[in-house]
């Protein structure tokens, strides 16, 4: 079995809307039968972001633009098929003895692309290495220990039942394999500019600033790759890029801004299927100010309409959320939720009743990056009005945005911040809720105290069932004490690509790009 081939993946059905004006990841204009596959060539895909802090060592970067590189380059233990089941990738079989245990069998002929072979010492090392303060370790609280209890065999103790494990092991960016050998021997900056794991394609070149270049795995143990290499070049500003689509520079593109997206469509390219699988969250500040009050939290809420911000700010381009976003296989309905339908008349009541009723409050945000978001926080501000509440929105450069979460310096009231795609859906909360987590700052407060107990409880949880039962729970009652505003989610990007040169594409609800590994070009 190819574990990355995903002919055909759909958007999430859970709440997953097809983008305005696409054609469900089919081309604009009459598409030429492409013929029986070619091998060779070069993808040339354009990009407007670089992995940043870490570069590309799989243990440390936790970027989205590095995650998506890495997701190629490296491969986990298990992988999620179209509707989020869990499915074999390096390990085959996979079991739970009892509520402390998981043990996984692997494959036996896997190699990494330096040429050494796998073997359970790596998966030991590859989590080890996560759990002693690698990125997400935070999924790695309950984990004992890790053993190799067979070449190819690997069993985890666990201190307490935990109810996310599956699901972190079966993300694409959670937990990479990596070779003892070849990364424990690395220098950091090796880590960070190439990679050697059991991908399709390796990264061997990065010019800082201009591209990052990928080339086939020849001992990959999959089915070989069509493409002999992979370019992403760096286009900063997405306007650069759209016309380097047009002009066709580029047989591909991600965009951050759908309606550049749709206007690469227009040009004849392909519009993929969008999942939408990141939160617009903003962070509320509950220590002073009008939101120390839940019913002001709750009045803000509930003078929101989700709706038109979807249709209008966003142009389409987004689904009403709240958390985890709407593209998670975890998400909850978010109409279901109290204090989440339109309301300005109740809004006003509840505002009157905490003897607030013209709050005057801040929102920052980040005035320099993510400029196709600007327009909800604006059109917030007109809803608001509505109920009586004055919303001022701070543009502030990331650079400024960043230290209120390390040093707790600058809060204004709100802060809005584009969530990352988490592997398991209370990790979306995990930050806002637990001891020292980067967006909370709701530690002794009373109206956090349940929601606080319930995340805990889903993470010990002993079955998908009551996992899944408890994500409701948590996500009705941070919605009933207001603990996070999510106005819309989106997708992570917008893909387009030409589909009269690149063929057995695909967008993936994962942003994985999985399907490279089987698309090839016409020559």
């Amino acid at each position: 079995m190819n574990r990355r081939h995903w002919a055909g993946v759909a958007a999430l059905a859970v709440a997953t809307l097809t983008i305005a004006g696409c054609t469900s990841g089919g081309a604009t204009g009459a598409e030429e039968e492409p013929g029986e596959p070619v091998a060779g060539g070069t993808l040339t895909w354009g990009v407007s972001a670089e992995p940043s802090a870490g570069g590309l060592d799989p243990m440390v970067a936790s970027a989205i633009a590095a995650e998506v590189i890495d997701s190629i380059a490296y491969d986990t233990l298990l992988t999620r098929d179209d509707d989020g089941d869990v499915e074999p990738a390096l390990a085959t079989e996979w079991e739970q003895p009892d509520e402390l245990t998981w043990v996984f069998q692997l494959r036996d002929d896997v190699t990494f692309a330096d040429g050494t072979p796998f073997d359970a010492g790596d998966v030991v090392y590859s989590f080890e290495t996560r759990a002693d303060g690698g990125s997400n370790a935070t999924y790695l609280s309950s984990m004992e220990s890790v053993e190799a209890t067979g070449d190819h065999e690997v069993t985890f103790h666990f201190s307490q039942p935990d109810g996310t494990f599956l699901d972190a092991v079966s993300a694409r960016q959670t937990f990479f394999i990596v070779s003892e050998e070849a990364y424990g021997n690395a220098t950091e900056e090796e880590r960070q500019t190439r990679t050697v794991g059991t991908g399709a394609f390796q990264v061997t070149d990065w010019e800082q600033g201009v591209s990052i270049t990928m080339e086939k795995n020849e001992d990959y143990w999959g089915d070989e790759p069509y493409l002999d290499e992979i370019v992403f070049e760096l286009y900063p500003d997405e306007n650069t890029l759209l016309a380097a689509v047009q002009q066709g520079s580029v047989q591909a593109a991600s965009f951050i801004d759908g309606s550049l997206a749709q206007q690469a469509e227009a040009s004849g390219f392909t519009l993929g299927d969008a999942a939408f699988r990141q939160n617009l969250a903003i962070y509320i500040n509950p220590e002073s100010g009008p939101l120390a009050d839940v019913d002001v939290r709750r009045a803000f809420s509930l003078a929101l309409d989700r709706g038109a911000l979807v249709e209008t700010a966003m142009l389409g381009n987004a689904g009403v959320s709240f958390v985890p976003p709407a593209g998670d296989p975890g998400a909850p309905d978010a109409a279901d939720l109290p204090y989440y339908t339109r309301d300005v008349d109740e809004a006003k009541r509840l505002l009157e009743q905490a003897g607030q009723p013209n709050p005057e409050i801040t929102l920052s945000y980040m005035g320099d990056v993510a400029a196709a978001h600007h327009p909800v926080y604006e059109m917030m501000q007109q809803q608001l009005a509505e109920a009586g509440i004055t919303l001022n929105l701070k543009a502030t450069p990331l650079a400024e945005i960043s230290p209120i979460f390390t040093t707790g310096e600058s809060w204004t009231d709100l802060v809005a911040i584009p969530g990352s795609p988490r592997a398991s859906a209370v990790f979306y909360l995990e930050p806002v809720l637990l001891e020292g987590g980067v967006y909370n700052h709701w530690d002794g407060n009373p109206d956090a105290a349940k929601a606080r107990e319930l995340l805990q409880q889903a993470k010990a949880a002993t079955s998908p069932e009551e996992y899944a039962d408890l994500v409701d729970q948590l996500a009705t009652e941070a919605a009933e004490q207001a603990l996070e505003f999510v106005p819309a989610a989106v997708p992570v990007y917008f893909e387009v690509w030409d589909s009269s040169k690149l063929h057995g594409y695909e967008s993936d609800a994962f942003y994985s790009r999985s399907a490279l590994d089987t698309s090839w070009l016409s020559q």
